[in-house]
């Protein structure tokens, strides 16, 4: 949790990151890791929330804004020409956050959903809610849409979405995760297999991949395995010894 008294600032859009993937990570790491208020979520609200089960929706729904704008500790001051900008992730844009996260199969921001399916899982909201929801989300870089001329839009998470998000919904910080990562990568050295490195952690591929395109990131794409196929982010994958050093500091937590 933030101190009382701190300032609260703007999340920063991923674009704002430098260009340079591994100086984004090392910029996430000096800002810290997500704060979240109270004990991980284990009654998230369903579709439909009773008034017998409000209390428990507002505070899940508390929780995920807090670890939200609680992302990145150092921000620039609120610009104020706009004003204040914060994302509050209540009804229809925390419900359209968590169908995403929990939706998706194996972190690897390929499946889409439609509106469509939101208000079939959600009918107690909106067309507009969900729409104003989804502006929501993408705005902020959770999300990105896909649109065709006489097709329904398509939204999927991108990785920023899943850093964000998937501690508050799913219970596991992918920051934190990426250091474990990181932490095998550098006692292999030589080229590193990505199926290897899942049996090491015994994870679930949902939470490995985000932890892994993390890692990946900080490795030029002239070593990261390119062939297309389903389960990873990449199979394969060969640091040089820059890269093994930015990693050994990242899974320090330096």
């Amino acid at each position: 949790m933030r101190d009382d008294d701190a300032k609260p600032g703007p999340i920063e859009r991923p674009q704002k990151f430098p260009k340079n993937k591994a100086a984004r990570h090392i910029a996430k790491v000096a800002a810290g890791s997500v704060p979240y208020a109270g004990a991980v979520l284990t009654e998230i609200a369903e579709a439909c929330v009773p008034d017998h089960e409000a209390r428990d929706r507002t505070r899940w729904e508390g929780d995920v804004t807090e670890g939200v704008n609680s992302l990145h500790g150092r921000v620039d001051d609120i610009d104020e020409r706009t004003g204040e900008r914060r994302m509050t992730l209540t009804g229809a844009t925390a419900l359209a956050a968590k169908y995403l996260v929990e939706r998706c199969p194996d972190g690897l921001m390929q499946d889409e959903i439609t509106l469509a399916d939101l208000q079939a899982a959600y009918p107690d909201s909106s067309k507009d809610e969900f729409l104003d929801g989804l502006g929501d989300l993408e705005s902020f870089g959770l999300i990105e849409s896909i649109s065709f001329i006489g097709s329904p839009s398509e939204y999927r998470l991108t990785q920023y979405g899943y850093e964000v998000l998937d501690e508050p919904i799913m219970g596991w910080d992918t920051t934190t995760d990426a250091r474990a990562i990181a932490a095998l990568v550098v006692q292999q050295r030589d080229g590193v297999r990505s199926a290897d490195l899942e049996a090491s952690l015994g994870w679930p591929r949902r939470r490995f991949n985000p932890a892994l395109r993390m890692v990946v990131d900080f490795v030029d794409p002239g070593r990261v395995g390119q062939s297309l196929q389903p389960d990873y982010v990449t199979r394969h994958f060969s640091p040089n010894n820059a890269e093994l050093a930015q990693l050994r500091r990242f899974a320090a937590g330096s």
